[in-house]
């Protein structure tokens, strides 16, 4: 159970939703209807399947979220799921189960293998959560949005501009002050100085890097939650969420600092923050929320839909 949910925390820290993808697809229109069936491709092997919402959605909860939650959290998140992949269907975008281009999924098999156990335990009520999901989407202005979602947030949802340089007005502020509770909210982690060049200089190689360590981040410009808004790096201008990809950090709100042997990060919450705080759904549901309720005070001005 303990190697399943850190499997499930580290795939859903490293969800990297592009700004390509959402400036390709943000201003165009789409009908408001729901949908029956989903085809992905395996990253494994490569192999494509089809599967109803349902099937599909059950893999998504067992690989995004700890499915020991309350059924109302993980109603929210099935729901956050279904949206998620109806807005990328809309836009063309092929489904995978590849954190980086769409959003984590796991076979059955895969989810035995992590569950053991507990998969068969956990099963009747993933099942009930994804079949919510799949009759329930998020629509703002009539088009399923990007609900997007992470572990924990550093005690408020952050501003998408931070880490994709683009505004979407459901994407607002939501305050999430149990998240501090979480037991392991605030982290620090070392990384090399060598690993550090290797990843800015593979992003992009004219970015300088001097003798001085203790100069290769400067000017780092926080909010109020210690969302990095942007820093300077080796001559250039990056992003908080620039920054969150390229050093796979564990959070968008972070700290680095260079100790004279490496650079120590400290990151509050687990993941990029922006959207549905998983824990803080699972609170509000201990609270008697329900799915509706959590999903309409993370997705601002959204409505979820019956389809």
């Amino acid at each position: 159970m303990k190697k399943y949910i850190a499997a499930v925390l580290a795939a859903a820290v490293m969800i990297v939703f592009t700004p390509k993808l959402f400036g390709l697809a943000f201003n165009n229109s789409f009908p408001a209807k729901g949908q029956k069936d989903f085809t992905l491709t395996l990253t494994e092997n490569g192999s494509t399947i089809t599967l109803s919402a349902e099937e599909y959605l059950t893999g998504c909860l067992f690989a995004q979220i700890d499915v020991s939650y309350e059924e109302e959290a993980l109603k929210a998140q099935a729901a956050a799921a279904y949206t998620y992949a109806l807005r990328l269907c809309a836009d063309g975008t092929e489904l995978s189960d590849s954190t980086s281009l769409c959003q984590p999924y796991f076979t059955p098999a895969k989810a035995k293998e992590y569950y053991g156990d507990s998969y068969e335990k956990y099963l009747p009520k993933v099942k009930e959560a994804a079949s919510y999901g799949a009759s329930h989407g998020i629509y703002y202005e009539n088009k399923p949005i990007y609900s997007v979602y992470c572990s924990v947030s550093a005690g408020a949802s952050a501003h998408p501009d931070y880490i994709w340089g683009l505004s979407m007005p459901y994407l607002a502020r939501a305050e999430c002050p149990k998240d501090s509770e979480y037991k392991n909210f605030r982290a620090e982690n070392e990384i090399t100085a060598e690993d550090v060049r290797d990843r800015l200089l593979q992003y992009d190689p004219a970015i300088e890097m001097p003798l001085d360590y203790s100069l290769w981040f400067s000017d780092m410009i926080r909010d109020e939650y210690g969302y990095v808004i942007s820093a300077q790096v080796g001559g250039k201008t990056l992003s908080g969420g620039d920054l969150w990809r390229i050093l796979k950090l564990r959070s968008t709100a972070f700290e680095i600092i260079w100790n004279k042997i490496s650079f120590t990060v400290i990151t509050k919450g687990y993941g990029h923050g922006a959207g549905m705080s998983q824990y803080t759904a699972n609170e509000m549901a201990k609270e008697g929320k329900t799915a509706e309720e959590i999903l309409e005070y993370f997705y601002k001005g959204a409505e979820v839909k019956k389809v």
